[in-house]
């Protein structure tokens, strides 16, 4: 059964990253200016890194939820304070440093993810370009990343569909984590 968070990846968050992918397809149509080009990807990489780190933290915070519910009510508030105390995905990027960080806390080795499938590989590389280029296109730089290039639509998109398949492979392996954790389903 998927969380909630990854409800939400699959229905709003994909629904309004796909609207920019088809904002940017047509614009690429209309044979823009270089300028018009690169602002459009730029914008549609940092909305994809955002919903992605988004989904992230949603997940922790459904993880979070899961595992206190699990304790008695008085330390419940003190369960939740100390699982997402200094938590990365607040105010970081989803990467996989963040992501291992914030999701260990519930005994996920990371590894975890890139044995559970054999795309998970390329997809984590994925969104560790993803993320070098969401610092390129926030910061506006000039000189582009030596990874994870070109900065093109086509490569916008396959990270995009990267961030789907872990998205999808991150809610598996935390329902199962917190399932064996807690002697039944998260959620």
């Amino acid at each position: 059964m998927p969380s909630v968070a990854l409800l939400d990846w699959q229905n709003a968050h994909m629904a309004r990253l796909t609207e920019v992918d088809t904002q940017c397809a047509a614009t690429f149509g209309l044979n823009p200016a270089p300028d018009l080009a690169d602002e459009n990807l730029r914008g549609y990489v940092m909305l994809l890194a955002a919903h992605f780190q988004g989904f992230c933290r949603d997940l922790h915070t459904e993880c979070v939820q899961a595992f206190a519910g699990a304790v008695p009510v008085p330390l419940q508030f003190a369960i939740q304070l100390q699982c997402v105390a200094s938590r990365d995905l607040d105010g970081g990027n989803a990467k996989t440093e963040s992501l291992r960080k914030d999701f260990d806390r519930f005994g996920l080795d990371l590894s975890a993810l890139l044995r559970a499938n054999p795309a998970n590989a390329t997809r984590v590389t994925h969104l560790g370009h993803l993320n070098l280029w969401r610092n390129y296109a926030a910061h506006h730089k000039k000189t582009p990343p030596a990874h994870g290039g070109p900065f093109a639509l086509a490569t916008v998109r396959a990270w995009r569909n990267s961030c789907d398949g872990l998205a999808a492979e991150l809610d598996v392996i935390m329902y199962n984590q917190l399932q064996v954790m807690l002697g039944m389903p998260p959620w």
